[in-house]
């Protein structure tokens, strides 16, 4: 073989190893030893996975990368042998002890695994790909890594393509000359607007420049000031540092030199561009200009602040705290950061020395930072102003409402201000319509319970119910239920409390219990409005739950939520709550129970150690391989990147609706529906463990017997 090809990408063959596409006939083996022949249909780097679709098979087979010992193409690649000559040996061993070697042509890697021309046992070459997801360490001719890393070349080019993370380096990288400016100048400029597409990491190769990992880059805060926050967020650039009195520049795109012109304007400096990654410059620009503003006026807040710990201050003087251009820019960055970072909540949690600032991102709380304890009444002031509280009132629980635009997108934020012995605890509840509107394909649900969940939708009368405690994604699931519904221009009316997303051509309307207009009273006033479909909140109590089961026996569809565990336990709740057995037996439709569950970093993912005693409990031979993530900068180090909804759907057969009686068991129930074809909750959490897309810890958190 003449030589394994490079590393850059634009150096890879074209010919010999495009990007893998579909159609292919393919032979797959799995790291249990059995194997799957047909056609390629989706191969998904992104999401660690591919489909097959076997050939005597009409559905697609997802394999995840964490199952997968290698998938080989089967069309045969004669002619490369005259080119290349002899092969390099590769030696691949695998997490599970498995090895496989051979002889190879060309080879490639990227974050999903090693793309390899393979020789074969008949003498033929052939494509052959081996994820990272399964591998622990190899090595190819000259190259060698392990699982999950890039493969390891000399020490010079390794120290080239590494992002800078210390001033230190980006200086040493300037110094040494194999850095600089944009070269090529306007000629180079053209060839990449015309070839789009390009990662930041790959523009940096093109033109010669340092890739910074802003995560944990220390910015030089006098850098800062030259290049005010609404230009430095318009153009997503960040000023870093000094060198040799030019100011350094971090931006997504350095190829623009309207850009760099309008920067050397607005600095008075010259500029020299580095890059970086979008999402990084984003919440780096939230994170230091939030925090690094001007700390003369930070200082004299904190000392008006003392003594409000000393003395109660006027209320005059808390509003004017709240209003101080400071602490407005510092709420609105922790607003703005939590928003770029897709958390759900903020929390500001008081201690007796300082303040914690907390952000829950896929379901678990992140540290961010600490803010001075002096700080907290002039940025709880500013939050009450925001969600037009009473700023005077420090001793009782206070609830508001606020709404912003964030890059065309509206949030709506929910503020709950509590008193507590170290002071005015703050949770701030972020609902992104963009984010938040799902439809019934990105719930998660198997083709069949999504076929059965879609038909009872279109059902004219009845009732469906989502249960699952606070926090299972059961508001996401009637909401998404509500975008199929209104496929089919009916009425459709909505009490909530509180509303948490608006939805266009729906009627929604805000239970107010203060003056006694709660969910029943409004369900009871909406039944002469007309409605096709009803959407109820939340069923809490008797009076409702008689008048929702009511309105599904009189030619309505009712939507709504139960605090249950299970789906059987729902049915038996309703019979508890005093709406009657036969009732139940004619209205009800089916129950969807559901739990979130949290999904592994891909970049960090490696082999889960299992206890004994879980795997006990969940009925999990001991030889069964499963994986979890370590935390690395990509998941904040949490080891997870984003939630899915696990569940089991129960449909009112006509077997279950003849077990309804006044005193029949929700054991009784759970039998007959898993008898009816029901997967329960704990049997699809499992499931979706041995995929790899969560850990069995994971599964065990949320199992239900």
């Amino acid at each position: 073989m003449s030589k394994l090809l490079s590393l850059s990408p634009e150096h890879f063959s074209a010919e010999a190893l495009p990007a893998p596409g579909t159609g292919a006939t393919v032979c797959l083996e799995m790291l249990d030893g059995k194997q799957l022949d047909g056609e390629l249909r989706t191969f998904q780097a992104d999401r660690q996975r591919c489909l097959i679709r076997a050939a005597d098979a009409s559905i697609d087979t997802s394999v995840p990368f964490a199952r997968m010992r290698w998938l080989r193409f089967e069309s045969p690649l004669e002619s490369l042998r005259a080119h290349h000559g002899e092969g390099e040996l590769f030696d691949i061993q695998y997490q599970d002890q498995g090895r496989l070697q051979g002889s190879c042509y060309e080879f490639r890697h990227d974050s999903s695994g090693l793309h390899l021309l393979a020789g074969q046992e008949d003498g033929g070459i052939r494509r052959l790909f081996v994820p990272l997801a399964s591998v622990d360490r190899y090595r190819v001719g000259g190259y060698q890594g392990q699982g999950g890393t890039a493969p390891s070349a000399s020490p010079a080019e390794a120290d080239a393509d590494a992002p800078a993370r210390t001033a230190q380096e980006l200086l040493s990288r300037f110094a040494s000359g194999r850095v600089g400016p944009p070269r090529g100048t306007e000629r180079a400029f053209r060839q990449l607007e015309q070839s789009p597409g390009h990662s930041p990491r790959e523009l940096a190769q093109r033109l010669g420049l340092p890739f910074v990992d802003l995560r944990e880059f220390d910015v030089d805060v006098h850098a800062l000031s030259l290049v005010p926050e609404e230009f430095a967020r318009t153009h997503r650039v960040l000023p870093l540092l000094f060198l040799h009195g030019r100011l350094v520049v971090a931006m997504g795109n350095p190829a623009d030199p309207e850009l760099l012109s309008m920067l050397h304007l607005v600095s008075g400096r010259s500029v020299d561009s580095v890059v970086a990654e979008d999402a990084d410059l984003q919440g780096a620009i939230d994170r230091y200009y939030g925090v690094h503003e001007d700390s003369g006026t930070l200082d004299e807040l904190e000392t008006v602040a003392q003594r409000e710990l000393e003395h109660s201050l006027p209320v005059q003087e808390v509003e004017r705290l709240g209003k101080e251009k400071p602490v407005v820019r510092l709420v609105n960055s922790i607003l703005l950061d939590a928003i770029h970072r897709g958390a759900s909540d903020i929390h500001l949690r008081p201690g007796e020395k300082k303040v914690e600032l907390l952000f829950r991102q896929d379901g678990t709380l992140v540290h961010v930072r600490d803010l001075a304890k002096m700080l907290l009444p002039a940025v709880v002031a500013r939050i009450k102003i925001i969600g037009r509280m009473n700023i005077a009132e420090r001793r009782l629980p206070q609830d508001g409402r606020a709404r912003m635009v964030e890059r065309g997108t509206v949030v709506d934020m929910r503020i709950s201000v509590i008193p507590t012995v170290d002071g005015e605890s703050v949770v701030i509840r972020l609902l992104n319509a963009s984010a938040g509107l799902r439809t019934i394909d990105e719930l998660g649900f198997n083709p069949r319970d999504a076929e059965v969940f879609t038909d009872l939708l279109h059902k004219s009368y009845g009732m469906l119910l989502v249960t699952g405690p606070t926090g299972s994604g059961k508001s996401t699931t009637l909401y998404a239920a509500l975008q199929e519904v209104k496929k089919q221009n009916v009425n459709i009316i909505t009490i909530e409390d509180p509303v948490e997303y608006h939805v266009e051509d729906v009627q929604q309307i805000q239970v107010n219990t203060a003056p006694g207009f709660t969910f029943a009273r409004a369900l009871r006033n909406i039944l002469r409005h007309d409605p096709d479909v009803v959407m109820v909140g939340e069923i809490r109590d008797q009076e409702t739950a008689k008048i929702a089961v009511e309105s599904a026996l009189t030619g309505h569809l009712v939507l709504s939520t139960l605090h249950t565990n299970d789906a059987p336990t729902s049915v038996t709740r309703l019979i508890e709550m005093g709406v009657e057995s036969f009732l139940v037996k004619s209205s009800l439709l089916g129950v969807l129970a559901q739990r979130l569950v949290r999904l592994n970093c891909p970049h960090c993912q490696t082999r889960e150690p299992v206890d004994p005693l879980m795997r006990k409990a969940l009925g999990v031979s001991k030889d069964e391989i499963f994986h979890h993530a370590t935390g690395c900068p990509e998941c904040n180090q949490t080891g997870y990147h984003g939630r899915k909804a696990v569940y089991e759907l129960l449909l009112l057969t006509p077997a279950l609706r003849a077990l309804l009686t006044p005193t029949v068991a929700a054991d009784t129930l759970r039998e007959q529906a898993v008898r009816d074809g029901m997967v329960p909750l704990t049997t699809n959490a499992i499931e979706l463990a041995r995929t790899g897309a969560i850990s069995l810890a994971e599964a065990y958190r949320v199992r239900l017997e």
